[in-house]
């Protein structure tokens, strides 16, 4: 058991500084739409900066969310790392759980509620039509575990595990993405 909670521990350490580098990303972003610039479709997302640490707001990553929810995207995509990605998350309704084989999702959830629903078995699978994801999305999970989420929680999703929500309110959270294998 304690081997297992030091690589818990060492791995949302490895997350905390992700997101430490992502936050000017996220800033320069929230500060162009205070100056009403018009978001400009994103061909790729900006590269993690490779030589110092960042800071973010709580009032920026507000204006990021608000963005989102005008453009009605469910995903911004604030840094990619090559291995590992941030991203700003809106979950809908409609959203089907999913599967990655060869990643690791951290969410964490920046405010709204909902229930996570992992493990279990993915019904209907169906390969994500992107070559490049490894994301296989089902219609419903069976079986699985059932866990509410409010803000501040953090839920930790292995690869080959399912997960999906359900009973979504005001859902928003920041997803971290890693390759593991």
């Amino acid at each position: 058991m304690k081997e297992r909670m030091n690589v818990s521990v060492r791995t949302l350490m490895i997350c905390a500084m992700i997101c430490a580098i992502a936050l000017p990303l996220l800033i320069t972003t929230a500060q162009g739409l205070a100056q009403g610039k018009a978001p400009q479709a994103q061909a790729q997302a900006p590269p993690a900066p490779t030589d110092k640490a960042a800071y973010f707001s709580y009032s920026d990553s507000q204006v990021a969310w608000k963005d989102l929810e005008a453009r009605q995207v469910i995903n911004h995509r604030a840094m990619e790392g090559g291995t590992f990605s941030f991203n700003i998350r809106i979950v809908k309704d409609d959203s089907p759980p999913l599967v990655h084989a060869k990643s690791v999702d951290l969410w964490i959830v920046e405010t709204g509620t909902a229930t996570a629903i992992t493990g279990g078995e993915l019904l209907d699978k169906k390969k994500n039509a992107n070559a490049a994801s490894d994301d296989v999305a089902g219609s419903s999970i069976r079986g699985g575990i059932e866990q509410p989420l409010k803000p501040g929680d953090a839920l930790f999703v292995p690869p080959g595990v399912p997960h999906g929500f359900k009973d979504l309110k005001g859902f928003r959270a920041y997803l971290i993405r890693w390759d593991v294998k």
